[in-house]
């Protein structure tokens, strides 16, 4: 047996009936390269399939010989097609491609096809035709298979031997209507020797030196060998007589065949004289001839001639010509050759002439027979999609002289294929009937059908995989069967108990069949609660736009979220202290904005791809939602989303399938940051943030593990944003140096990092008990610091706050215990505050007064009044507590203190007594100085009045925000009065104040160029940095103060310069003195403004400090106004 064909043999039997088949017997071959098989082997019956699958169609391609049936052949009995694979749960298969078109079976003008797959099965099916049912054995069309799978890349050298003969074989047969089927071969079938200037091409050979063709001639030269033409020279024969005048010869061979004697110029043999001496006694022989130019040699010499000798010279006899010899060739170029001899003694002169002659005979020209050209290169696919034909042909070169034709195809097609076309789902044939599934009433009969495709893009099957019908129409007896129960009835009552119904219906008995057990209807309680009294129900109100219907007190109202976003808003109606119903504030903990919804659906997508072993985009949905965030959040479900989304992203994450980037880093640290906007304080409490806070605390911890398993040792990883700073050290465990935070240094920190005294110290020690006993391993340490999670958190109890920004210290692998505490100083928030108490979070600690923030393994080592260092024991997230001094309590009350108040109080009604007095004696001041001077006391009234209101409007971003930007208005607006003045004191002495125009530029310049600073400042900074957590002014980061100590800066310069001064003085060389043109209530306020603006600038942010010097500023500045109205008075009584 050929062993061969054992293999397969084994392999066919071997092979799991599996895969993508579902007919009555079914071949799957697998791990095999080549094998051959018969029809009848492999079909014993119909229907019947053969699978061969490629072990991976990106390495090797599948190619089938098929030698077609001899016999009657029926058509579509063999279905041929390749496809990717087979799903069993909807019988689809995916990317199917026919080969029919291909193999065609049962066309005999080619006995062979050729099929080339590039895909992971190639499937033959012998099916039933749809007109008939069974096929008789002997009708069974006989056709034999071979198939080779050959390697892409290096194929081996018996399957190429194999693959040329077979593509040799496919084009030599392939037809424009019958194309090779084989596209495109890994192998090196053949290969264009190359051409060299210096060579010939004769006889298919291509040659390194040849004798080129004689130009000229008319005829064509045949090939010939590259070793032709004489032979190198024999030695010299011995000289022919003794004594008395001999000859040497020496020959040689022509080396060419008889229809190439042109290459053999000359003579075959040549002789030269020897032995001249004279001979005494002795005869002289003849000369040996010279023999003819063929190869063959004369034996037949001539006979002695004897004669007298003689001592004088005699010529040489030469004998005749001898006839011609035959014509070398019967066609082409031929030459006919004669001969003579020659005859010399010792005493003759040598033969002069040549010994032989050459002429030309049979000069008709050769038969030529046709040649073919090289073949032209393939032509372009003729289909751009799908299965196309390309074709190359060549040209004979026409024969001559009667030579044979070019044997051979003049043209070659085979199959392309450049890109595949979309292909539309196609339904098989439906397949036989299945037994009815009952023997009465309705049963049912099913058959299936396959769907062939889509691939590539193509629309999906339509219609259904299975069709059943009814069958066997003989009624059964039914017994009656209870409908599933209805929904209950609305309760009879509202409250104080009531009864609730539902029903059901009995579907039958039908045909004898038994009746439904049990009854129809069912009864229940409800609603037995005590009906509430009308306290105890709130009423219907319209709030926050919304209608809110009567609700018993302790249930829940729910209405539909604003249409930008979707939910519920829940309000809760509870009793007051009183024991009346009331309704609680509405929460939008269920409410999410539209945008941060579509993130969530896009979040949950990218989780399903990535599930399925697809490409998902994480980095897209990281940048959208920092995008998203930087615009702020609208209710509170909108930051439940952003921590979901970004709980999603860090499991993501921590597959083995993604690892974050550091733009990804960078949007996840944004977006946390968004979360802890101050903006938010009053969502986070809505949605309780304060007992849920291990939820964001979990989150960042997670993500700076994952941060951590992609670093390299001794790498560091640093984010800072405007809320949170994020650092994450990598070290070894032979690493010796401790780890300090935060880095002075790193490139885009913050501002309020680079002022932020807060330190954090890791030691080694405390990391080495976190690592296994491994020499390669590493430790993480992340360290978070939150720049004002602590105000989000609300720990404030009673005269209790925090007082210290939140750290977070962790290290993975966790440490069971640590040999050496972990070190954090913090900074105080609050001045003048007492009994410092450093806490951490424990969640297992539950009798704690602040939920999971306990002190217990943490102790307090205060360092200056300003500062506490935490000494503890555990990694968690560590703050400081601290007792408020009662007279400090104003940021708990949100109410300005007394000095506060006293101070603004005095120095507004000091400037109203200035504006009164001003308005009283009207008539003997008017002017526009007097004019100047009032609006500066309006603007420090309206300045002190916007104070006040700042200090209750801390809590409110909207609030502290027009707060801020108003009192950035009217501070400004002081300023420039006080410009306005001194322009207008210059005008005055110059002479030039003449009309009503520059009134109009007065109020142009104390009002409006305020304003014009404020909206460019406001436009540019989109208000950000107007009003901060501590107070409603101007914030100290980002340059925003610059807007108004720059132009307080050029106002103040600008009214030195422009300080009026009598301008006769200077020219008479005298000391400039002061005019009466310049009041003293003007320069008084002027010192009165510098003092004020100061007091209001230090007073907000420095506590009860800031007021007392905020006071004293104040009283200098009521001295000065008060300075001026004595002197107004003066002025009055002099005039």
């Amino acid at each position: 047996m050929n062993p061969v064909f054992g293999l397969l043999l084994l392999g066919l039997t071997a092979a799991t009936p599996s895969g993508p088949a579902s007919d009555t017997c079914v071949t799957l071959v697998q791990g095999r390269f080549f094998g051959f098989f018969s029809s009848s082997a492999v079909f014993p019956a119909a229907p019947c399939s053969w699978t061969l699958q490629n072990p991976d169609p990106r390495r090797y391609t599948v190619f089938v010989k098929i030698t077609k049936p001899t016999d009657v052949c029926m058509p579509r009995r063999l279905k041929t097609f390749q496809f990717d694979s087979f799903l069993e749960t909807s019988r689809t298969f995916l990317g199917m491609e026919s080969f029919d078109e291909v193999v065609k079976l049962c066309d005999a003008s080619t006995p062979v096809a050729f099929l080339q797959s590039n895909k992971q099965f190639l499937q033959m099916r012998r099916v039933v035709p749809q007109e008939e049912l069974t096929v008789p054995e002997e009708e069974a069309d006989e056709f034999k298979a071979e198939y080779l799978v050959v390697g892409n890349r290096n194929p081996s050298m018996p399957a190429c031997q194999m693959l040329c003969q077979w593509l040799e074989a496919c084009l030599v047969s392939s037809t424009h209507a019958h194309p090779c089927g084989i596209m495109h071969t890994p192998c090196q079938c053949w290969e264009t020797p190359q051409r060299k200037s210096s060579g010939c091409y004769r006889g298919g050979v291509y040659l390194d030196k040849c004798v080129p063709k004689p130009e000229g001639c008319f005829f064509s030269l045949p090939p010939f060998d590259s070793t032709g033409g004489w032979s190198s020279w024999g030695r010299w024969s011995e000289c022919s007589n003794e004594c008395g005048g001999g000859v040497q010869t020496r020959s040689r061979t022509c080396q060419s065949n008889l229809d190439e004697g042109f290459l053999c110029e000359g003579v075959v043999e040549e002789a030269r004289p020897c032995n001249p001496q004279p001979c005494i006694g002795k005869v002289r022989s003849r000369s040996q001839s010279l023999r003819a130019i063929d190869s063959r040699k004369r034996e037949n010499g001539d006979a002695p001639r004897y004669g007298n000798l003689a001592p004088q010279t005699v010529d040489a006899l030469t004998d005749e010509w001898s006839t011609w010899s035959e014509c070398s060739a019967t066609c082409g170029q031929s030459w006919q050759t004669r001969t003579r001899f020659c005859t010399t003694s010792s005493s003759s002169a040598p033969c002069s002439g040549p010994l032989r002659e050459n002429r030309p005979c049979n000069s008709t020209a050769c038969p030529v027979h046709g040649v073919w050209d090289e073949w032209s290169p393939w032509s372009l696919c003729s289909s751009t999609c799908g299965r196309g034909y390309r074709d190359r042909s060549r040209i004979c070169k026409q024969p001559q002289f009667g030579g044979n034709p070019c044997s051979g195809p003049e043209k070659q097609t085979k199959f392309c294929n450049i890109a595949v076309c979309p292909v539309d789902g196609a339904w098989t044939e439906w397949s036989r009937w299945s037994p009815c599934s009952a023997t009465c009433s309705n049963g049912t009969m099913q058959r299936t059908r396959e769907c062939n495709g889509p691939s590539y893009g193509g629309s999906e099957c339509r219609g259904d995989w299975l069709d059943t019908q009814n069958c066997f129409m003989t009624e059964c007896p039914v017994n009656g069967r209870w409908q599933p129960w209805g929904a209950w009835a609305s309760c009879s009552r509202s409250c104080g108990g009531g009864t609730q119904v539902r029903r059901r219906v009995c579907d039958g008995p039908f045909f004898g069949g038994a009746a439904c057990p049990g009854t129809r209807e069912e009864l229940r309680r409800c609603n037995e609660k005590r009906c509430p009294e009308p306290h105890e129900i709130c009423g219907e109100e319209i709030f926050a736009d919304v209608i809110w219907k009567k609700t018993p007190a302790g249930d829940t109202a729910a209405v539909h979220c604003p249409p930008n976003s979707s939910g519920l808003i829940l309000r809760r109606c509870t009793f007051n202290e009183a024991g009346v119903a009331f309704w609680e504030r509405p929460t939008y903990t269920k409410c999410v904005s539209n945008d941060y919804r579509d993130l969530q659906t896009m979040t949950r997508d990218q989780i399903s791809r990535i599930q399925r072993g697809l490409v998902g985009d994480v980095s897209e949905v990281l940048a959208k939602l920092k995008a998203t965030s930087d615009d702020g959040t609208t209710y509170s479900g909108d930051l439940l989303a952003i921590v979901d989304i970004l709980k999603n992203m860090t499991e993501v994450f921590r597959g083995p399938n993604f690892s974050p980037n550091t733009v990804d880093i960078q949007n996840f640290a944004r977006s946390v940051s968004n979360l802890l906007k101050e903006e938010n304080h009053e969502k986070w409490e809505e949605a309780q943030l304060g007992p849920n806070i291990k939820e964001l605390l979990r989150l960042v911890e997670d993500f700076v593990e994952v941060i951590g398993l992609q670093m390299e040792d001794f790498q560091d990883t640093y984010e800072a944003t405007d809320n949170l700073v994020l650092s994450v050290y990598k070290r070894p465990a032979s690493a010796t140096a401790d780890i300090s935070f935060p880095v002075r240094g790193w490139r885009g920190m913050m501002e309020w990092v680079r002022k932020s005294e807060d330190k954090v110290t890791v030691t080694q020690n405390a990391l080495s008990t976190a690592l296994p006993d491994v020499m390669n391993s590493s430790s993480i340490t992340g360290i978070v610091l939150y720049r004002n999670l602590g105000t989000i958190l609300s720990l404030q109890r009673n005269t209790t706050v925090l007082n210290s920004k939140v750290v977070s210290v962790t290290v993975k692998p966790t440490p069971d215990f640590l040999p050496s505490p972990v070190e954090i100083e913090f900074a105080h928030v609050y001045n003048g505050t007492t009994n410092q108490t450093c806490i951490s979070w424990d969640e297992s600690d539950s009798s704690s007064l602040l939920g999971s923030w306990s002190a217990r393994g943490c102790r307090a080592v205060p360092l200056d009044a300003l500062r506490t260092k935490c000494v503890c024991e555990r990694l968690s997230a560590f703050a400081v507590l601290a007792r408020l001094n009662p007279d400090a309590n104003m940021d708990k009350t949100l109410v300005p203190s007394v000095t506060m108040i006293v101070g603004c109080g005095v120095s507004s009604l000091t400037l109203l007594l200035l504006i009164i007095i001003y308005v009283s004696v009207w008539r003997y001041i008017r002017s526009e100085r007097s004019v100047i001077l009032i609006n500066f006391c309006l603007s420090i009234i309206c300045s002190n009045a916007l104070i006040l209101a700042g200090q209750t409007q801390a809590r409110s971003k909207v609030g502290c925000t027009l707060v801020a930007a108003l009192l950035h208005f009217f501070f400004l607006s002081s300023f420039c009065w006080v410009l306005t003045e001194a322009w207008q004191s210059y005008m005055a002495v110059t002479g030039r104040l003449r009309n009503r125009i520059i009134r109009k530029r007065f109020l142009c310049l104390g009002w409006g160029l305020p304003a014009l600073v404020v909206a460019v400042s406001v436009g540019f900074t989109k208000a950000k940095g107007y009003g901060t957590v501590n107070y409603c002014w101007l914030s100290l980061e980002g340059g925003l103060l610059y807007s108004f100590v720059g132009p307080a800066a050029a106002v103040v310069l600008v009214g030195l310069l422009h300080t009026p001064w009598k301008q006769g003085s200077c020219a008479s060389g005298h000391l400039p003195v002061m005019t009466r043109e310049v009041p003293v209530p003007i320069l008084c306020c002027r010192a009165s403004l510098l003092y004020h603006c100061h007091g209001a600038l230090h007073s907000p942010q420095r506590g009860n400090q800031g007021s007392i010097a905020w006071i004293s500023m104040e009283t200098k500045s009521i001295a000065v106004i008060l300075l001026s109205c004595v002197a107004i008075m003066t002025q009055i009584c002099k005039s």
